[in-house]
């Protein structure tokens, strides 16, 4: 490993990000990691001086890790609302897991530049979703109890490789996919994919610490691509403004906050293609 600085400033700077995601993941319902992998990408890790070779990887597997709590306690606040199926948990998890390892591996042999063109275009493409998103849609989709089996599995496969390949949570590709693909309504599709997100972002997480250990040019505290004082110190602070968030997008309706979220993310996404 190489010396990188890491100062009083950068504790900060992931605290900071731990609030934002914690917050803005419950409220808003995007997924975190399209909040902390811009912000580690341009503002956290060039202040730490690390090599821009390893700047997208690292940000992809702390991303992941940061997530890890932040759906642990979101899915403690959907639980209280009874939002939350086992059953289809569990079904979403098994190939979810697997997608989510094989999609950290591929983004192993990717090279960064690549990487963040990509996440660019991914970014671009979900702000164009949020803008054109309707209005709730609670009560205009069957509370399915039991979708399909063979379905359910595919779902977690798609979102399991989407999430590991680019260190997102799976929440922002998940919750379309079960609304539109196997007809359960959006709140309940919620609280089904923050438990769902827990175990892909754990296994994923793994991912990125084995493919990335040994790697050179990593930073002190990483373990592989994860900055384990990053995802600490922005890890803990998520635990209690994702539950405030998600008790406030209960209360009030966060549309109008998404789309100008989503205008947010173009101008984000435009920056990591150039």
């Amino acid at each position: 490993m190489t010396p990188v600085d890491f100062s009083l400033i950068n504790a900060i700077q992931f605290i900071i990000i731990g609030l934002a995601v914690g917050f803005m993941g419950g409220f808003l319902g995007v997924g975190g990691g399209v909040i902390i992998i811009p912000l580690l990408t341009y503002w956290v890790f060039p202040s730490m001086k690390v090599s821009s070779e390893i700047i997208v990887h690292l940000s992809f597997g702390t991303s992941l890790a940061i997530i890890i709590p932040t759906s642990i306690s979101g899915y403690y606040a959907h639980a209280r609302k009874e939002n939350i199926s086992w059953q289809i948990v569990y079904l979403l998890a098994i190939p979810g897991i697997i997608g989510s390892f094989l999609g950290s591996m591929i983004t192993s042999f990717l090279r960064g530049e690549l990487l963040r063109i990509l996440f660019g275009v991914l970014l671009i493409f979900l702000a164009g979703q949020m803008i054109l998103e309707k209005e709730e849609r609670e009560g205009k989709k069957e509370n399915a109890q039991n979708p399909s089996k063979y379905k359910t599995l595919l779902v977690g496969f798609v979102v399991g490789i989407f999430s590991g390949f680019f260190g997102l949570g799976g929440g922002v590709i998940a919750i379309p996919l079960l609304v539109r693909f196997l007809k359960i309504s959006i709140h309940r599709a919620m609280g089904i994919s923050i438990a769902f997100v827990f175990f892909i972002s754990l296994v994923g997480t793994f991912g990125y610490i084995y493919h990335g250990w040994g790697k050179p040019q990593l930073p002190p505290f990483s373990l592989g691509y994860v900055h384990t004082w990053g995802w600490i110190m922005a890890g803990l602070p998520s635990l209690f403004l994702a539950r405030l968030g998600t008790y406030l997008a209960y209360k009030t309706r966060p549309l109008r906050m998404r789309k100008i979220f989503a205008l947010l993310l173009v101008g984000v996404g435009i920056r990591m293609l150039f």
